[in-house]
């Protein structure tokens, strides 16, 4: 007895696979969450233009835990006279198992060898507010002190100024504005600054800050504020001085000496001062404060053997 088989029902079948196999890869990918953001700055160039590194995060169980899932490394550039900004990836990615380490790392080197190899400056608006002092609350909440002039400014109702990273002659900055109520969610704007003072002005007002948390009883906040502040103007004698008290007052003694010979060797003032005041009074029994301050020697540079 013989068998008759129908080609016709596996034809079709075969054909409907297809069309599921077909939509499944027209239809868009499932769309990620992002938990968080980072970046990291790679250096500045002699002029207006900073390489930076972004990543975004996906929330957990989306993805792999820890692994980017959007990966961008390039440049920022302030390309005309007017405060226009030219951003050029040189490395994108998106999407889960995306993010290639060795890729970036290679890029990383060529924006270096490129030029972007300058360490500049870096301050930090902290989450806690400041304490309530005439000029200091409202330099360091403000972009004002800048006299910039970006080609845009967020709405301030949904960005809050986090962080500014300034080039190393202080012509420009890089300004992270931070989404308001989430977590670590940036906007950039590299624009001039047109106050050659405004770095260091910033940074004596993280200092007084740091000075009256202190006398508030926050001394972690005090730490916080016046090592912004001598980070953002290490050449200020003052703003070096105050870091070492409260480095000193921390117990952090060794790295509290080595500021307080940055202040000396800056404005030779401070040792005089260093030696009455009690902020000081865990150092007294090292040998270099009794000899570079107590005996008001010259101090030599820091790092210096």
């Amino acid at each position: 007895m013989s068998l008759w088989f129908n080609p016709f029902p596996s034809v079709i079948l075969i054909l409907v696979l297809r069309l599921i196999f077909l939509f499944l890869l027209a239809a868009p990918a499932r769309a990620i969450d992002i938990e968080r953001e980072e970046y990291r700055i790679v250096g500045w160039n002699n002029a207006c233009s900073v390489a930076v590194e972004r990543y975004a995060y996906p929330v957990l169980g989306q993805a792999i835990h820890g692994e980017p899932i959007t990966s961008r490394i390039g440049t920022l550039a302030i390309v005309t006279k007017l405060p226009v900004v030219e951003t050029r990836w040189v490395y994108e990615a998106d999407g889960a198992n995306t993010h290639d380490k060795i890729a970036i790392a290679g890029f990383r080197r060529k924006l270096r060898k490129a030029g972007f190899d300058r360490p500049g400056f870096e301050e930090t608006i902290r989450d806690a507010e400041t304490v309530d002092s005439p000029g200091s609350a409202e330099v360091i909440l403000s972009t004002a002190i800048f006299e910039a002039r970006p080609d845009f400014w967020p709405d301030t109702r949904e960005w809050r100024l986090g962080r500014a990273h300034y080039n190393p002659l202080t012509t420009c900055a890089l300004l992270v504005y931070e989404k308001i109520g989430e977590r670590d969610r940036f906007k950039f704007i590299l624009t001039r600054i047109y106050n050659p003072s405004a770095r260091s002005d910033r940074g004596r007002a993280h200092t007084t800050n740091g000075r009256l948390l202190f006398n508030a009883g926050d001394l972690p906040g005090a730490l916080e504020e016046t090592g912004i502040g001598a980070r953002m103007a290490p050449e200020v004698g003052g703003t070096r001085y105050h870091y070492a008290a409260m480095l000193a007052l921390s117990g952090r003694l060794s790295a509290a000496m080595t500021e307080l010979l940055a202040a000396v060797k800056l404005d030779g003032s401070f040792a005089a001062k260093a030696a009455e005041d009690v902020d000081f009074d865990s150092l007294r029994v090292r040998q270099d404060f009794r000899e570079l301050i107590l005996d008001r020697k010259t101090p030599p540079s820091p790092g210096s053997p």
